[in-house]
């Protein structure tokens, strides 16, 4: 201590200030002039103790749609006349593309249809029900001494339908197609050489009486069909064909009639030219 108080002596030009502790406005101004040295500052607060939120940019975003509207709405306004004339062509030309298009449309439909009743005409044979039944049948003849005898079984298969050479086709309107078809009629008898068995035999036969006989189990297997209405079969089945082909070009409504056919052939036409008179069926199935 006393080296200081001599040190101090020996410098008289040197005053001694004296530090005071600062006051609170003067605390406050030397934490504004330095801000950075306040890293932990709280948050500012209002009055309520609630912190002060940033400006919210919607309503200026709000305010910009709503200017931009209101031009919009004035351009209407003032070149209403030519917003109406472009409004008015921009239908027009809708319109025509709509119909261009449906009347494109109709003409591929009816073109197509047009095209598939061709086609069905040209296959001619419709066949919509089938039959098929075995027959046993007996024959006799008398020969030079004695007779003789021929016992076949034949199984066979009938073929029932229609007749599409003969088909109309009206429309009627976009949803209504009306058919005109020949009642349904048995096509032919199919009875293949694998499928007749000779069970017993007496006698010589000649190919031409064996075939007059076959012609009577034929007959026989004709007779059947008629009893078990393969036609009224045939027809059912038909309408119900006829009807799922047209819908499926656009028609609801499909309708069909019957006709009979004074030109269409006799059932019997198809058995053979010759039947054999003697011949008696044993059993059938």
């Amino acid at each position: 201590m006393e080296n200081n108080e001599n040190m101090l002596n020996d410098r008289p030009d040197m005053e001694l200030v004296e530090m005071n502790e600062p006051t609170g406005s003067e605390r406050q101004e030397v934490e504004l002039a330095n801000p950075t040295e306040a890293s932990d500052e709280q948050p500012q607060v209002g009055e309520t103790g609630e912190e002060c939120a940033e400006p919210d940019g919607g309503a200026d975003w709000t305010a910009k749609v709503k200017g931009w509207l209101i031009d919009v709405l004035k351009f209407l306004l003032k070149y209403r006349k030519w917003v109406v004339l472009a409004a008015v062509a921009a239908t027009v030309v809708v319109l025509a593309v709509v119909i261009g298009k449906s009347v494109s449309g109709d003409k591929n439909r009816y073109e197509s249809l047009g095209q598939t009743i061709t086609e069905m005409k040209r296959i001619s044979e419709f066949c919509t029900a089938n039959y098929i039944g075995e027959v046993m049948i007996q024959d006799e003849e008398m020969g030079f001494l004695r007779k003789k005898n021929i016992v076949l079984i034949v199984r066979g298969k009938v073929r029932a339908g229609f007749d599409l050479t003969k088909m109309e086709a009206v429309v009627e309107n976009d949803s209504t197609i009306s058919l005109s078809l020949p009642r349904a009629q048995i096509l032919d008898i199919i009875t293949n050489p694998s499928d007749i068995r000779t069970f017993s035999e007496k006698g010589t036969w000649s190919h031409d009486r064996t075939t007059i006989t076959k012609n009577a189990a034929r007959a026989k297997l004709l007779e059947l069909v008629m009893e078990d209405n393969l036609l009224g079969t045939a027809e059912a089945n038909g309408r119900m064909q006829m009807t799922s082909i047209f819908m499926a070009f656009g028609f609801k409504h499909v309708n069909i009639e019957f006709v009979a056919d004074s030109t269409a052939c006799d059932p019997r036409a198809v058995v053979g030219d010759s039947v054999s008179g003697n011949a008696t069926t044993l059993f059938s199935k």
